[in-house]
């Protein structure tokens, strides 16, 4: 069996990114019965129904779905190979579906990304902010940046800096319920829950001598980004374990403050990861630098001044 052309599976994913035939059409420059018949020849040439057609959108089916995620990564493959046999000249281009953490991407992946856009005009940007884990590859992501311990070892991890965990609370806070000696005084603290932390209620820490302390917390907020636990904490109402990218501005004016700084949670790492595999799409290869440029070596902005 033949290999159908390359151009029909751009234009099957094309299709599926789009949700119609129509909207495809325009995005490739094509007329809506050429990009009928193109889907018509790789479904033949597959053997299978590839999506399912309505009035207004077109659904994947259950084989379309999984030849979606083969289709992307033949492309990428294809344009890596134009690139080492010599297209690496032009200038990187194509789309980069990338997802970040909340309140990373908000505070400091967006106010970059300007500066991206004007180095690289023809990499389209595609992105998606939010707290959950994404499954990289069957959401057809190039890319996401993720705070964590460890990275997903099935997929290719690349450190980009250093995310330390804190516990802050107001003075106010400290003042009017006691600063704590002890990690395990903070049973008896309000303490705001962030519900995406891997240890959940249970606060751990290592301290002075190798000392390591569990403690099993409760209070009256508990969210799914940590941004949202700043004005309680802001008002005195509780105390919180939050990452220093998020408190660092508010711990060196002192809205914030530790009382345990020789008791530290379990340091996080800001990775990019991406799929598996030899050959990376140069526009990838572009915005991974990017970030290391803006966030490697020590030049994250929440690494500039010691909490």
């Amino acid at each position: 069996m033949s290999l159908p052309p390359l151009d029909l599976f751009v234009t099957f994913e094309r299709v599926a990114e789009n949700g119609s035939v129509s909207a495809a059409g325009k995005a490739l420059g094509l007329s809506k019965a050429t990009v009928s018949k193109q889907l018509t020849a790789l479904e033949s040439a597959m053997g299978v129904s590839l999506i399912s057609r309505t009035t207004r959108r077109v659904a994947l089916t259950e084989a379309g779905a999984q030849l979606l995620v083969r289709a992307r990564r033949i492309i990428e493959e294809a344009e890596c190979a134009m690139e080492e046999a010599g297209e690496a000249r032009l200038a990187p281009r194509g789309r980069l579906k990338i997802t970040a953490p909340l309140s990373f991407g908000l505070t400091y992946l967006a106010p970059i990304l300007p500066a991206f856009m004007l180095a690289y005009p023809e990499i389209q940007l595609d992105i998606a902010v939010e707290d959950k884990t994404i499954d990289l590859i069957g959401g057809g992501y190039d890319a996401a940046l993720r705070i964590s311990g460890m990275p997903d070892s099935s997929l290719t991890a690349r450190r980009l800096a250093p995310v330390n965990v804190m516990l802050v609370g107001a003075p106010s806070y400290w003042d009017k319920k006691g600063r704590p000696t002890n990690p395990v005084e903070l049973c008896e603290h309000a303490c705001f829950h962030y519900v995406n932390a891997p240890s959940g209620t249970l606060w751990k820490f290592s301290g002075p001598e190798g000392a390591s302390v569990g403690v099993k917390v409760d209070g009256p907020l508990c969210a799914n980004t940590g941004d949202m636990a700043l004005p309680a904490l802001y008002a005195g109402l509780g105390c919180a374990l939050l990452p220093d990218f998020i408190v660092w501005h508010a711990m060196a004016d002192h809205r914030l403050e530790n009382p345990l700084p020789a008791w530290q949670a379990a340091p996080l790492t800001l990775h990019l990861l991406t799929p598996p595999g030899h050959s990376v799409p140069r526009k990838l290869r572009v915005f991974s630098d990017f970030l290391v440029d803006h966030f490697g070596g020590g030049r994250a902005p929440w690494l500039a001044k010691p909490l």
